[in-house]
């Protein structure tokens, strides 16, 4: 006869087993889910869900596949009757299926309680190996990214050798127009990016006309946004604050930031910034040799 206790295992047994079908059954879909979604749109928000969606099936982490399930999921909700009536989609009821696949992932995984435990049982049973590389995904090592237009190099080459200046390592800053900072070859640049938010990743969004023109730059923002990455803002001399576009972005544009002009605002904001670098990667720099390289920085961006 069972007891009151064997039900409650049995109830508990079963609501894992419902979690793990219903998780490898994602990891089946995954791939669809994303190339769907990514054949209509390259937005920042979802894309960055998507990847982060990849991430956490690749890490077992169960948190992070609810998290980004619902934000895909919220996605949906607010852009279906767009798609469904965006000119030259091919099939309407792909995406359709992808919601209801998306939603009934999400309810599945999200009702199962300790989810966390199911994924303990499995990490236990991998090799060394295998255990490592889930590990290694997770190093949190800082990393700079300078986020810009490549029309605004003049000014990105003076903050990045201003960064360089104060003894950050050429593979500690991420800046695709110089070639210590770039992308590896082979590598495609959105997923390299994306691969790189797994660590502690400070931003520095170079603001212009021409970044607020490019759906690459506002992917890259969207990045920061979606990963609450640090960061600060940055902007070109001719940068105009009014217009709606920058209003409209997903980090905040009243964060104060530095606004490129040989003026004493400008160094006093780039004193603070190399204070924050200097804290972030527990380095030195002594006043003489900080002067010298402010005085350099100001001289390159005029």
């Amino acid at each position: 006869m069972e007891t009151i206790f064997d039900m409650i295992n049995k109830s508990y047994e079963e609501k894992e087993k419902i979690y793990l079908d219903s998780f490898n059954k994602l990891q089946i879909e995954y791939d669809g889910i994303k190339r769907t979604i990514i054949h209509y749109t390259t937005e920042g928000l979802v894309t960055n869900y998507l990847t982060k969606l990849g991430e956490a099936i690749n890490n077992h982490n169960a948190d992070n596949i609810e998290y980004c399930l619902k934000g895909i999921l919220d996605w949906y909700n607010i852009n279906i009757n767009d798609i469904s009536e965006h000119d030259g989609l091919v099939d309407f009821n792909l995406h359709r299926r992808n919601m209801e696949l998306v939603e009934n992932f999400y309810k599945t995984m999200a009702s199962t309680p300790n989810n966390c435990k199911v994924f303990e049982k499995e990490i236990a049973n991998e090799t060394p190996s295998e255990a490592n590389n889930n590990i290694s995904l997770n190093t949190n090592k800082p990393i700079i990214f300078i986020s810009h237009s490549s029309v605004d190099k003049k000014f990105g080459n003076a903050i990045r050798n201003f960064i360089i200046g104060l003894g950050v390592k050429d593979e500690q800053l991420i800046y695709t127009s110089h070639e210590l900072n770039g992308i590896p070859m082979d590598k495609n640049i959105y997923d390299y990016l994306r691969e790189n938010f797994n660590n502690k990743v400070f931003m520095i969004i170079l603001w212009s006309n021409t970044y607020l023109e490019s759906p690459s730059c506002l992917s890259e923002m969207g990045a920061a946004w979606v990963t609450q990455s640090d960061y600060t803002n940055i902007y070109v001399p001719d940068f105009k604050f009014e217009n709606p576009k920058y209003h409209e972005c997903a980090v905040d544009p009243r964060k104060m930031g530095a606004v490129l002009k040989n003026d004493g605002h400008c160094k006093t904001k780039m004193i603070e910034l190399k204070n924050k670098i200097l804290k972030m990667f527990n380095l030195e720099i002594d006043e003489k040799h900080f002067m010298v390289l402010l005085d350099e920085f100001m001289k390159e961006i005029q």
